[in-house]
């Protein structure tokens, strides 16, 4: 990005509208925010109870093994016994499990009626890994993971997915806003002022001073200007409106070539540094020179 547009060639007015590429990253940056709502949302609402639910009933198949496992050693029991025990058994929740299981979760809830049909399996297979067999059948039936989470989440750890989809939601609709905003927006040059993205116009002859060091770079350039006594910044952005596309014509280009050829102020630029360093040498050369020792 560079100042070799001849200013001359541009009309009297040149505007410079929000860009696709503008457009295209706030809609990436919407999506990104959508995405992270829903999924807050859905783990505040259901999918952190949904793995509680998983966790508990997993532990309670594995109580059932050990149950069995002790029965055994106890006395010869049978099949009818077992399931007469199964049948009596209730599932074990924390004190808060209303708060932490699905809301359609029915409480106090038996334990599950393969259990009570399993003999059989924790016959030949053992307690504990008989018991562990009828959960990833019973898991597989009902599509869940075989293997739950380490540990469950918490009442707070629900309520924080809530808080995280508030927040997000709320950078959602910022960033909506930011986009309909900007898109009737456009910063324009003629020959008397520039006219920013605010709608403010800035006389030429108010202008004090362009900061144009990082216009090269990132496409950005700093108005400072006299308003009514105090100064005042402007913003002008390139990447934002205009664009430096050269089968477009390069508009942020031009627009900016023009408002350099309409300015007298002072100008900010960038100093190369190793221009600067020998042009500092040099210097000191010729003091060496005018003071010999």
């Amino acid at each position: 990005m560079t100042n070799s547009l001849d200013p001359t060639s541009i009309k009297d007015e040149l505007k410079c509208k929000p860009t696709k590429w503008f457009f295209w990253r706030a809609l990436a940056i919407l999506v990104m925010f959508g995405v992270f709502f829903v999924l807050f949302l859905q783990d505040g609402l259901t999918g952190y109870r949904g793995k509680n639910l998983q966790f508990y009933l997993y532990e309670n198949f594995k109580s059932a093994g050990l149950q069995f496992q002790k029965m055994q050693q106890e006395s010869d029991i049978n099949e009818s016994d077992w399931k007469q025990h199964a049948l009596s058994q209730e599932c074990i929740f924390p004190e808060d499990a209303s708060a932490i299981l699905p809301k359609d979760t029915q409480l106090p809830m038996s334990w599950p009626e393969s259990i009570a049909g399993s003999y059989d399996l924790m016959s030949s297979k053992g307690g504990q890994n008989g018991a562990i067999k009828l959960w990833e059948k019973y898991a597989a039936e009902r599509k869940w993971d075989s293997e739950p989470m380490d540990h469950p989440m918490d009442a707070g750890k629900i309520r924080e997915q809530f808080y995280a989809a508030g927040v997000t939601g709320l950078l959602l609709l910022f960033t909506l806003y930011v986009l309909i905003r900007t898109s009737g927006r456009s910063i324009s040059v003629d020959e008397d002022a520039l006219y920013t993205q605010n709608g403010k116009r800035i006389p030429y002859a108010d202008m004090l001073r362009i900061d144009k060091r990082n216009w090269d770079s990132k496409g950005l350039a700093l108005i400072y200007y006299d308003d009514k006594g105090s100064e005042k910044k402007a913003k002008l952005d390139g990447m934002v409106y205009g664009q430096f596309k050269e089968e477009d014509g390069a508009p942020a280009e031009r627009l900016f070539c023009y408002l350099m050829d309409h300015f007298k102020g002072e100008v900010v630029e960038y100093v190369d540094q190793e221009a600067g360093d020998a042009e500092d040498e040099n210097k000191g050369e010729e003091s060496a020179d005018k003071n010999p020792e």
